[in-house]
């Protein structure tokens, strides 16, 4: 029988002592991820969100919009809130810009209807406002229904006037049959990103460089998926992750959910489906009830370029709402409205109701 000496015996001890010791530190860490995991998920499912006044109802018998009002993009820029968004009018689909000193104000400002950026079908739907800095330009992304929802875009130096945008201009060429719905542009130092929903379920994401922009852009992939559309992905300002906000339908109500990731890339996780539900909203007397379910909308940014940067801390989203009693007949004539809701954070000062923090300084 082969003799161990004592000191093979020790050796031996201490490699199999190492080895349970890293086994249990990963045991540990593998439970600790996991219960971060649940805690984090756990938080946002409990979230609360107060709703705000009505911010932009439906406009006048026989305007562009009397139906309804949808999909806003805001900007706070050169002292005043700038909203473009998806009018409905008893005919047809089209853009919608309004702007005002405050959020308050928008309801009785001047509204515009972007005709130059009707497509050939007369539709013009969800856009993405924001400033491309690298041009000095501002971008308005779309839909059109020409080629089944065409991306489009549009560009202007001068936010505040509705007639300067240039005629409209495909992004890319669809390459295939699919639905294509919600385009979003999210940059980083080096690429921007192209955000859509493919067939009311897939992600799918493209980028190009920021100096070929907004050409250039590469093959698709699918990053994520379960969901309905309105993908919006922002920049988390401190911990420098990307959020993406995505859109969830069931028997017509509508909410939102959360994915991080660390590159516009991914991989994306799936942190919530409830991060921002009807169940989840609470009313002050003043505001009213304009709303029970939280549908497409845009975050108010802390700044207006392309880094698409927002604090998730207490955030602020312009949301199109409307109330389960209203939600009945074609989809298309559904009375839809712009208002604001607040995340109401513990041992937060809220701000005071129709409200809204502006964006720092930029530097």
């Amino acid at each position: 029988m082969a003799q161990i000496n004592l000191e093979q015996f020790n050796s031996a001890a201490s490699l199999m002592t190492a080895f349970l010791r890293n086994l249990a530190c990963l045991a540990i860490c593998t439970v600790m991820t996991g219960i971060i995991a649940v805690a984090e998920t756990a938080a946002n499912d409990n979230n609360q969100w107060l709703v705000d006044s009505l911010v932009l109802l439906p406009g006048r018998e026989g305007s562009f919009d009397e139906v309804a009002v949808k999909d806003p993009s805001v900007v706070f820029y050169d002292g005043k809130w700038h909203v473009f968004y998806t009018a409905r009018s008893k005919e047809e689909y089209t853009t919608g810009y309004v702007s005002a000193e405050t959020l308050a104000g928008l309801q009785t400002a001047p509204r515009h209807e972007l005709k130059m950026i009707r497509g050939k079908k007369r539709y013009a739907c969800a856009p993405q406002v924001f400033y491309y800095e690298p041009q000095r330009k501002w971008y308005l992304i779309f839909q059109t229904l020409d080629s089944t929802y065409q991306p489009m875009f549009s560009t202007t130096s001068t936010i505040s006037d509705p007639e300067s945008w240039s005629a409209p201009k495909p992004l890319l060429t669809k390459d295939t049959k699919q639905k294509w719905i919600d385009f979003w542009i999210i940059c980083d130092e080096k690429r921007a990103y192209l955000f859509y929903t493919m067939a009311h379920n897939g992600v799918m994401v493209r980028s190009t460089s920021l100096a070929d922009f907004p050409e250039g852009w590469g093959k698709a992939q699918k990053v994520f998926d379960n969901i309905h559309e309105a993908v919006h992905v922002y920049k988390a300002k401190g911990s420098g992750d990307f959020n993406m906000i995505y859109e969830l339908e069931q028997d017509g109500v509508r909410s939102f959910g959360l994915a991080t990731a660390p590159h516009p890339e991914g991989p994306w996780k799936r942190v919530t489906d409830q991060y921002a539900t009807g169940e989840q909203l609470r009313y002050r007397e003043e505001s009213g009830k304009w709303t029970e379910m939280v549908s497409h909308g845009e975050v108010l940014r802390s700044g207006y370029d392309q880094n698409m940067e927002f604090d998730p801390q207490g955030c602020q989203w312009l949301i199109q709402g409307i109330t389960n009693q209203e939600l009945k007949g074609h989809y298309d004539l559904l009375p839809w409205k712009l208002g604001l809701i607040s995340k109401i954070e513990e041992n937060s000062e809220q701000t005071p109701v129709g409200k809204a923090r502006m964006p720092a300084p930029r530097e």
